[in-house]
């Protein structure tokens, strides 16, 4: 796949990116307009000027099929017609299309009374053994509570199964829901959940080896896996850890979630526990916390990033942003994490260059590290570049 004329044609265009749920941190990014927001108009006479660039360049064979999807989806949640008009240029011989054509059929609102398009789209990508699509129509079967075809279409997406599928299938293992309970097997679900960078499976991961459920004890792990998930936005994995709320963008359910989040905060305080006496404090990160540096040290990213936040944050260790550049800059180098956290780790990297914390202030560093951020799904990243380009 031709990666660098797609960046290059992406920032060209001025390119809407796909959001994440967790980039939310600087909220500064946001706040410091220095131009008024497109109105409607330009955004769609932006949108058609990218899709006669790319449609003309298609036809001219100057692009490859693979090269036009990888566009697409980089407008997909900013710009989902304008993703939808580019996979139908490729939708009828090109299984990874299919598939994304299919998802934003089948599970975007707008596109309700295309739904059964979209099912259809994905069963025949799926049949064509592109593995995503398995895994889509596994969402959509465990959504209709059909958890027997929902398993089937998880198992049939390995090795591409999704952090939230294998976050799925640790619930249906655990309940017993399409399966046979089994807490090993739903343990090893949220571990590989977690792997593949998903909060809420790092949450209920560390939740289940905090409280010895299908395995071993392990405070040290649990306290890692908790203060990752709360990093990246998983509210009970902050509430676990007695970490303040982190201001983020919400939708409305959201905002009721984190309403009942709040009084768990309230209630905590008022029983006045002693966190210093918490076994995942005292067992999991005072132990567990010298094995970490140990394992960053010999290039460990994951052990990288942990150690990274807490000097960003603040949290546990005092902050350092000279420390959090150590750990974050080889994370961003090798490029080996979850995209969930390479997009935080670039974003925040972007933060530091820019505002000289930790570092000299080095613009050019600053927008090279946002520009992977967006890469990466950051949305707060996207807003940032555009308002600057």
């Amino acid at each position: 796949m031709k990666k660098n004329f797609i960046l290059a044609a992406i920032l060209a265009f001025a390119a809407i990116l796909p959001a994440t749920s967790r980039d939310n941190i600087f909220s500064r990014l946001r706040s410091q307009k220095t131009s008024a927001t497109p109105t409607a108009q330009s955004v769609d006479h932006k949108a058609d000027s990218i899709y006669n660039s790319v449609s003309r360049l298609y036809d001219q064979r100057k692009i490859s099929a693979d090269s036009l999807v990888s566009l697409a989806l980089f407008h997909k949640s900013g710009n989902p017609e304008l993703a939808e008009r580019c996979l139908n240029l490729v939708a009828d011989s090109h299984p990874r299309a299919m598939t994304e054509l299919g998802v934003i059929y089948l599970f975007n609102p707008k596109y309700s009374s295309r739904a059964a398009d979209g099912l259809q789209l994905l069963e025949r990508a799926a049949k064509a053994g592109y593995k995503d699509a398995d895994n889509y129509l596994g969402f959509y079967y465990y959504g209709k509570k059909d958890y027997k075809k929902a398993k089937e279409y998880f198992d049939a997406s390995m090795p591409a199964t999704s952090g939230f599928a294998y976050a799925a299938m640790g619930g249906m293992h655990m309940e017993g829901k399409g399966v046979a309970k089994d807490l090993s097997k739903a343990l090893d679900d949220y571990r590989q959940a977690s792997l593949k960078g998903y909060p809420r499976g790092m949450a209920l991961y560390a939740s289940m080896i905090s409280a010895k459920d299908g395995g071993a004890l392990n405070y040290p792990d649990a306290f890692f896996w908790h203060y990752i998930a709360g990093d990246l936005g998983d509210n009970y994995s902050r509430v676990t850890l007695y970490r303040p709320m982190l201001p983020e963008e919400q939708s409305s359910d959201e905002v009721h979630r984190d309403a009942q989040t709040a009084l768990a905060l309230i209630e905590m305080s008022h029983a006045n526990r002693n966190f210093k006496n918490d076994p995942l404090y005292r067992d999991g990160f005072l132990v567990g916390l010298k094995s970490r540096e140990q394992a960053a040290e010999q290039g460990d990213d994951w052990s990288r990033y942990y150690l990274g936040s807490m000097n960003y944050n603040g949290d546990f260790l005092n902050q350092n942003y000279s420390r959090a550049l150590y750990y974050y800059e080889p994370i961003a180098a090798n490029a080996k994490l979850p995209d969930t956290l390479l997009a935080m780790v670039n974003l925040r990297l972007a933060e530091m260059y820019r505002d000289g914390k930790g570092t000299k202030a080095n613009s050019a560093k600053a927008e090279r590290y946002l520009r992977a951020a967006a890469r990466y799904g950051s949305l707060s990243a996207y807003k940032a570049l555009r308002q600057t380009h």
